[in-house]
């Protein structure tokens, strides 16, 4: 235990307090930096642009559906009473605009055929998202999910709320941005104390 005894004197001295947290903000601040840098080019869903009344053009966001991602969220909840995985579907619903909704959605088939299951029940009265699925594909078919780091941070966390995949809260710490973290936050929240946090 004499370890120990160093540690909690090193931790007790002044200089190595003082080192140790300027290098810790100055972790924080690149981190920063590279989050911020990253959202100037982000890989968000794609984005074409189109004139608008004054002729100078302005984004526009292609989707194949013009439900917004909690609304496409929602529709896949019908009848899910699992709060795990209301949350781990509202988070994927609300990040960038539903982004791994619709590409669930759209790219159905592929991504079922990858996982010789299908990524969307439809067995039910309503369809929602078939979870085991999901955590089948990202243990033995990564390759079929396609993404950035951060889009794959934010499927491992909402797979992980269903208990269906292992996440590393470091990598993920990482990969996204303040605002992803929020949605995380709020889905952990989700999950631990349902509804009622929203």
């Amino acid at each position: 235990m004499e370890w120990m005894d160093a540690v909690r004197a090193l931790a007790e001295d002044p200089l190595v307090r003082l080192v140790v947290g300027e290098g810790v903000r100055g972790i924080a601040r690149r981190v920063r930096r590279g989050r911020e840098s990253a959202a100037a080019h982000s890989e968000a869903v794609p984005v074409t642009t189109a004139p608008d009344a004054k002729g100078t053009e302005t984004a526009v966001t292609t989707v194949a559906d013009d439900r917004t991602g909690e609304q496409l969220a929602e529709s896949l909840l019908r009848g899910v009473g699992n709060e795990g995985m209301r949350a781990a579907t509202r988070l994927l619903g609300a990040h960038r605009g539903g982004y791994w909704l619709r590409r669930l959605l759209d790219d159905e088939a592929e991504l079922s055929a990858a996982a010789d299951k299908p990524v969307i029940d439809r067995r039910g009265v309503h369809p929602s998202v078939d979870w085991d699925t999901i955590g089948l594909l990202m243990t033995s078919r990564p390759g079929a999910l396609k993404c950035s780091r951060s889009e794959m941070a934010v499927l491992e966390v909402a797979t992980s709320l269903v208990s269906r995949c292992a996440v590393q809260l470091g990598a993920v710490v990482q990969a996204v941005d303040e605002d992803e973290f929020r949605l995380i936050l709020r889905a952990l929240q989700e999950t631990a104390y349902g509804d009622d946090v929203r």
